[in-house]
């Protein structure tokens, strides 16, 4: 049963955290911005490029957990996330086919293809009579990932030009972000959000089994479409606007759960929160742990936390983790 008094609480504490760790994060970096007393200089960085990289970084990290959770309840899998299926992988083809044939104006497009694409192709490969085999997913995924980073490659080896943008920009960070990009893509949450979240009971059955939730009046066949679709959706844009960002969608909900807020209803809200504010507060690490104005791109430190959790989760907690009490 869920308890409201509880997930009131644990979402006004999330929201007070979000809120300081934005303002710090406008204030932080480069150029360091005392809100109360600016100058013309640090009106323009703050409003040009400080708030508009914040606010992205938020969007991105919530839009990847969302994708995230809803890959590990439709597949039954605690280990999956768009990075472990390929999802990331393929999207970033997509976009960079887009680079290369001078489309960037439509990216998220190419990036959405190659990324339902790619998810078509792990879901066929590791499902058996409809159920989703888990080591089948991983190496699927793994198949799926490197095939498409091979892509990639070669069309790296055939635009020199363009060679350094893309392996940057691959590395996953927001140093593009604009207002034109956090309006699209608080769009597109807002309004995957308020559609996936009249599945919450179904989304809570499905846990359980195929047979067990068609019974009980879900319809297994659409709601896994629908995840599917709205997951590798968010995907897309998040790697269209900031690159392969790894392992966001992975950890966030499974840290959430083991604060145990279990059920869609509580999992979901919270970990939106807990993602934006995981993700800002990486790329301001990211803007601030080296020296001289020199940024590390955001995507190598959400890798390497997320590698060491993904090691945790296949080695100690994986069942335990996914399953309600």
């Amino acid at each position: 049963m869920t308890n409201p008094k509880r997930i009131n609480l644990a979402i006004a504490i999330s929201v007070s955290l979000l809120a300081v760790i934005t303002v710090l994060a406008v204030s932080k970096g480069a150029v360091e911005i005392d809100l109360l007393e600016m100058t013309g200089v640090d009106r323009d960085i703050l409003f040009y490029v400080r708030i508009p990289r914040v606010l992205l970084a938020g969007l991105v990290g919530a839009s990847l957990v969302l994708s995230g959770a809803l890959f590990q309840y439709v597949m039954k899998n605690p280990l999956a996330d768009s990075f472990t299926t390929g999802v990331s992988a393929s999207s970033a083809m997509g976009a960079v086919v887009a680079i290369m044939l001078g489309f960037g104006a439509i990216l998220p497009l190419f990036a959405l293809a190659g990324g339902l694409t790619g998810l078509l192709a792990v879901y066929k490969i590791s499902s058996v009579r409809g159920r989703v085999q888990p080591i089948t997913m991983l190496l699927a995924g793994i198949v799926i990932s490197t095939f498409a980073s091979a892509v990639i490659s070669l069309m790296k080896f055939l635009s020199d030009d363009a060679v350094s943008s893309i392996i940057f920009w691959l590395m996953g960070g927001f140093q593009s972000a604009s207002m034109g990009k956090v309006m699209i893509l608080a769009g597109v949450l807002l309004i995957s959000f308020l559609v996936i979240r009249k599945d919450y009971l179904s989304l809570d059955i499905i846990c359980f089994d195929d047979t067990t939730a068609s019974s009980s009046g879900v319809n297994v066949a659409r709601l896994r479409r629908k995840a599917f679709f709205i997951a590798a959706l968010l995907t897309a844009f998040s790697v269209g606007y900031a690159g392969i960002i790894g392992f966001v969608g992975l950890v966030v909900p499974h840290v959430v759960r083991l604060l145990k807020y279990v059920k869609a209803a509580e999992l979901i809200p919270l970990s939106l929160l807990f993602g934006a504010l995981f993700m800002i507060l990486n790329d301001l690490i990211a803007r601030t742990v080296l020296s001289e104005g020199q940024e590390l791109p955001v995507g190598i430190i959400t890798s390497s936390i997320g590698g060491i959790f993904f090691l945790y989760l296949l080695i100690k907690r994986k069942k335990e983790l996914f399953y309600f009490d």
